[in-house]
Parts: C-alpha cells; structure tokens; sequence
C-alpha cells in the first residue's frame, strides 16, 4: 500500500471512531440512536365523551345510632322491604343494663322524697311549736331561728330529691328511646342495595349498616374543566354503557355552577328518556354530547 492509500485508510478510521462531534454518543448502541416512542399515560382519559354512571334516583343509608358489638339482619342483599319494614336489630343489652340502673336509681329518688316530705313537715311543726313558745315568753328568739332553719334545710333537701328523680325519670325516657332505635326499620320502600356488616358483626355509632334505594335511576356525569359549555341543560345526549351494545338517550337536566374541589370537573345530571327496565345502579359508561361544542375563549386566536 503506498504512503497516500495508508493516510486516506487513517483519517478514514479516526472519523469512525471520534464522530460527529456536536452528536457524541460514546459507546451507545446504534438502535438507542433511534428516538424512542413517548410511553402511553394509562392516567389519561382518551375516550369520547364524559364520565358517567348510573345513579338511582332515591336512596338511603340506614345509620347505626350507637356502638354496637352485634348487629342481626331481618333481611338480605336484593328484598324488597316496605317503609318501616324491619331491616336489622342490634346488641341492646348494654342499653337495658343501663336502664335497670336508672329505674333503680329513681326509686332511690323517689324515696328521698318521701323522706325529704317527712322532715320538712316535722321541721314545720317544731317552728310552729318554737314560735308559739316564744310568743308565750317561754321560748327563745334563737330556738325559734333554729327551727326556721331546719325548715329552709328540709326544703332544700326535698327540692334536691325532686330534681335528682326528674333526672333519673329524663335519663330513662332516653334510654327507652335508644332501645327503640336499636331497630333499624326501613325509611324508604324500595330495595336493599347494600349491606355493610355481616350478620353478627360489630357495628360503629355514625356507620352506614343497610342501604336501600328505589325509584329507578338517573345518570351523574363529570365534564372537564377545559370542556365547559360543550352541553346545556336540556340537551339531549346519548349515553354508552359498559357492556350494552346500543346507545341510550337522555336529556340533561342540571350542570353544578362550580368546579368539585377535588376531581377539578364540573358534576351535572341527565334523566333517561324511555330508559330499559333492566338499568342497574352502578353501572359506568359515557355521555357523548350530540351537538358540536361551544369554542373556548383559548381556541379564538
């Protein structure tokens, strides 16, 4: 190889190994060279249309008044139960432990008062006594002030006696009504949708036990902030269940006038227009507005 072929092969092999110098890659393997495709963010909502799911159109939660360590079901998931009807009962025999106590505490009470009516009566005749004597000149000015004040003591202490047997009789007065609560009837007709507890369980003062729901269902949708103005109350739209192959309509009725502090959209509600028998609460889907949306003020150039 002559001398000119030799430099040419050179400068040829030191190109290859140091590269374009504004693109250095190192030793990266050439398909890392290849930009690499932006992974999907499955957190991104990109289906059509808004959020929605049925809702049924009344529905309450039957509350445990108190603690409980035992509620027992009158009923199971899917009865129908009638306004009133008898849902659960709970573990009552702290309650009527609690009223055996107070019953006896107000017979103590009411005999304090009898007691207390003994002596003010016997303090009354020794003031009258006293008081008679000291007008004879027989008695003194001072037993006639003691026997008063054995008088004003013995009505104290009858008022106090009263008071304490009007607290004993309020205090049963409400633990005959914590017994009755501790029947959990049904407030609505309808259908029980959800049992918290399981039969037996322990249940908290303030905790939802048994749901029950009627009156068919409407749907509950949310609508992106950036989306505001796309439907109007009245609109129809139609709306897509999971698992239902033909689409629904629904007419929209109200639209909140501020955003949910929380999921940031707009919470609105549409009633079904002829809706199928067969609706389940729960049940999730999408609302396709039909009319184009309302042009946003960052769209206007």
């Amino acid at each position: 190889m002559t001398r000119l072929a030799r430099l040419a092969a050179g400068l040829v092999l030191a190109g290859a190994a140091c590269g374009d110098p504004g693109t250095d890659r190192g030793d990266e393997p050439a398909e890392a060279i290849v930009p690499r495709p932006i992974p999907r963010d499955d957190r991104t909502d990109e289906k059509p249309g808004f959020i929605a799911a049925l809702t049924p159109v009344h529905a309450a939660d039957v509350m445990a008044p108190y603690t409980s360590p035992s509620a027992r079901l009158a009923v199971k998931l899917g009865d129908r139960v009638g306004r009133g009807q008898v849902l659960a009962r709970l573990d009552d025999r702290q309650l009527r432990q609690e009223l055996d106590a107070a019953r006896a505490q107000l017979r103590t009470a009411q005999a304090q008062i009898r007691q207390a009516e003994v002596d003010k009566r016997g303090a009354e005749i020794v003031l009258k006594r006293e008081t008679a004597a000291e007008a004879a000149s027989v008695g003194s000015v001072a037993d006639v002030a003691s026997a008063r004040q054995a008088v004003d003591k013995a009505t104290a202490t009858l008022a106090f006696a009263r008071a304490t047997a009007e607290e004993r009789t309020t205090k049963i007065a409400q633990l005959q009504a914590h017994l009755s609560e501790m029947t959990l009837t049904a407030p609505i007709e309808g259908s029980v949708a959800m049992i918290y507890p399981q039969d037996g369980a322990r249940v908290e003062e303030g905790r939802p036990v048994i749901r029950v729901i009627s009156g068919g269902v409407f749907v509950k949708f949310a609508i992106p902030a950036d989306q505001v103005g796309t439907v109007q109350p009245g609109d129809l739209v139609d709306l897509r269940l999971d698992r239902r192959p033909e689409l629904l309509t629904a007419r929209v009725g109200h639209i909140a006038p501020e955003l949910d502090g929380v999921s940031q959209m707009i919470i609105a509600d549409a009633e079904l227009v002829n809706p199928p028998g067969d609706l389940q609460p729960g049940t999730v889907g999408r609302i396709l507005p039909r009319r184009p949306p309302t042009p946003t003020s960052a769209a206007v150039k």
